[in-house]
């Protein structure tokens, strides 16, 4: 007998026999913060719609950096990027791992200071939404919202929305900011929640933060154009969102599409006429060198206003063409036109790194993935593997843990060949000696890679099936769990104990890259090759600098090997970092760019 089940909140209590295939709320990353503060003040207006490249808050405008920026969590969203309320800090990790049982604050997002100063009329309001793709928040949780009083120092809650255990669109809130202990110089908002700080257990998402003078309660419309969703995935016609770059373009594998379709919305009051704007300018980009860029493009006014409408871009004929090596291609798609609203959200990038893996996923976990109440347990994901050969072995698979509770996974990594008959695993092919541990994530999407103890010859087979076997013996292991992405049901991807096999019946597709030909440059965190800084001299006694290798604000932290961060900073281009305070020994020096991280590894003398 056996059970499949989609479990959100508290304890599971069945029987022995039973295997329990299972997500779980995502959590993930390790501890760490980022924070700017200003002794200055904000002029008004206030406004964030949050589509910006990197995954935090814009330290700018706000003082902390837990919630996430992001579109993954958002269901039906009026523009690019939400922020996203839940029991993780900025980085995944739970402010209080393995509790469920008990319900705080969250999570919060506090403004820096403004200048209310001799202000009148003012209101603030935001655009908010139950759970998204996320778990929905229950009734003992909400979302509220608090006003500091710089006359005296104190907070005070003056909005709040409970969960209904249902999940929602995005509804608007109009709050007037009343009383003279506010309407001064150091004025500040903060939006918090309140529920269970074990994990992403209580979703809220946030988007088009408003804070103005001279406005009234009616003055909630948003009226712009703006890229409604995130630049699609440069991906061909099969299911795979990265495959090795030496497979061949007109392999079944990857056959590129013609167009890419782009998303967009004209938001709020129909202007006369309509607006006419420029949809479908465009540059690609393969390794840095521009293969293509289109500014021509059709001039499209229509009067449709609140609803999603698209437009397409096609892939240039020569976009990935002969590939010497590993390719990043990095695309840039925006329009322009008539000016309005938020221009930042009138642009959207994408990006597709062919090395030497297949993946299935997209790089970003909604949920997490596990096999409740069976040691031994095992998953399975079918791969088709036509046009590898001989030569390309499989060297081993990549993993995200995305499920956080202090917990130590151990796993063995297996191959299996096709069935003889059926759809499920056939003759195990292959599993390690070797038993894996999983290490603490930097952030919550990073991936670990492990490397099998000999490669194993899979080019016999136009299908295997890569996966591993749970050896925890007092925990669960859970995996990343891209819930955004539909595979073929010629994919499809197994579990089960070490008897039997069941199909999986929860959509998405893990994030399980398995690796041929060569291993990766590094087994330790993968970092994106797109955002690259030069960091000089390694090693050094006095002074550091960080030099972004493209423009852009980015964040620094100096942290210990094992995790500890000694410092941090931010700006643009350059950082130079006093560094004379720290004690001599090896560091790593975490950067974050757009949304992307690495670590390098540097030397105190």
């Amino acid at each position: 007998m056996r059970f499949h089940i989609l479990v959100f909140l508290g304890a599971l209590t069945v029987a022995q026999a039973q295997v329990i295939e299972q997500t779980q709320p995502l959590s993930g990353g390790s501890p760490g913060h980022f924070s700017t503060e200003t002794s200055d003040t904000l002029n008004t207006p206030f406004v964030d719609d949050f589509s910006y490249r990197i995954d935090k808050p814009s330290p700018g405008l706000w003082s902390d950096q837990d919630v996430w920026v992001n579109d993954a969590m958002p269901l039906y969203q009026n523009s690019i990027g939400v922020a996203t309320f839940d029991g993780c800090n900025g980085y995944g990790k739970p402010y209080q791992p393995g509790n469920t049982a008990t319900n705080g604050i969250s999570d919060q997002l506090t403004s820096q200071y403004i200048n209310l100063q001799g202000a009148s009329d003012v209101w603030l309001s935001f655009q908010y939404q139950r759970a998204g793709r996320g778990e929905v928040p229950s009734l003992s949780d909400s979302l509220v919202v608090s006003f500091y009083s710089p006359a005296d120092s104190t907070w005070t809650q003056v909005w709040g929305e409970k969960g209904t255990g249902n999940p929602d669109a995005f509804k608007t809130a109009m709050i007037p900011v009343l009383g003279s202990q506010f309407l001064k110089k150091g004025f500040r908002f903060r939006l918090s929640t309140y529920g269970a700080r074990g994990g992403a257990y209580d979703v809220w998402n946030v988007d088009y933060v408003q804070l103005d003078k001279d406005r009234n309660s009616g003055d909630s419309i948003v009226t712009e154009p703006a890229f409604a969703r995130p630049h699609p995935l440069i991906i061909g016609n099969g299911p795979y969102t990265s495959w090795p770059w030496w497979l061949s373009m007109s392999n079944t594998i990857a056959n590129r599409p013609n167009n890419l379709t782009f998303t967009y919305r004209r938001l709020g009051t129909v202007p006369s006429g309509g607006w006419s704007l420029n949809l479908g300018q465009y540059r690609w980009e393969e390794n840095g060198i521009l293969i293509q860029q289109q500014t021509a493009v059709p001039v499209i006014t229509t009067t449709q206003h609140d609803q999603d409408l698209t437009f397409d871009v096609g892939v240039p004929a020569a976009a990935l063409g002969t590939l010497n090596g590993a390719t990043t291609v990095t695309t840039k798609v925006w329009f322009d036109g008539s000016a309005a609203g938020t221009r930042q959200n009138d642009t959207v990038y994408g990006a597709l790194h062919l090395d030497n893996y297949l993946a299935l996923d997209d790089g970003t976990a909604e949920r997490a993935y596990g096999i409740e109440n069976v040691t031994g347990s095992r998953v399975a994901q079918k791969f088709n593997t036509g046009g590898l050969g001989s030569s390309d072995s499989l060297k081993g698979v990549s993993m995200n843990f995305a499920w956080y509770d202090d917990s130590v996974y151990t796993f063995r990594l297996a191959v299996w060949a096709p069935a003889d008959s059926g759809s499920a695993p056939g003759a195990l092919l292959y599993l390690t000696d070797s038993v894996y541990q999983h290490s603490t994530h930097w952030d919550r999407n990073d991936f670990f890679h492990f490397e099998l103890d000999s490669a194993v010859d899979i080019s016999a087979y136009s299908s295997v099936w890569i996966g591993y076997v749970d050896v925890s013996s007092q925990t669960t292991m859970y995996l990343g769990l891209d819930q955004e992405r539909t595979l073929p049901n010629a994919m499809p991807r197994y579990y089960g104990d070490g008897f039997n096999w069941y199909p999986s019946l929860e959509p998405g597709a893990l994030l399980l890259r398995p690796f041929f030909r060569y291993t990766p440059a590094t087994m330790t965190v993968t970092a994106p090759k797109v955002n690259t800084f030069d960091i000089y001299p390694n090693p050094s006694s006095s002074s550091v600098t960080i030099a972004a290798n493209r423009a852009g604000y980015f964040e620094v932290a100096v942290q210990g090997l094992n995790g500890q961060e000694m410092m941090t900073a931010a700006g643009e281009e350059k950082i130079e970092l006093d560094i004379t305070s720290l004690p001599k020994g090896m560091y790593l020096i975490r950067t974050l760019l757009e949304g992307s991280v690495t670590h390098t590894k540097w030397i105190k003398l």
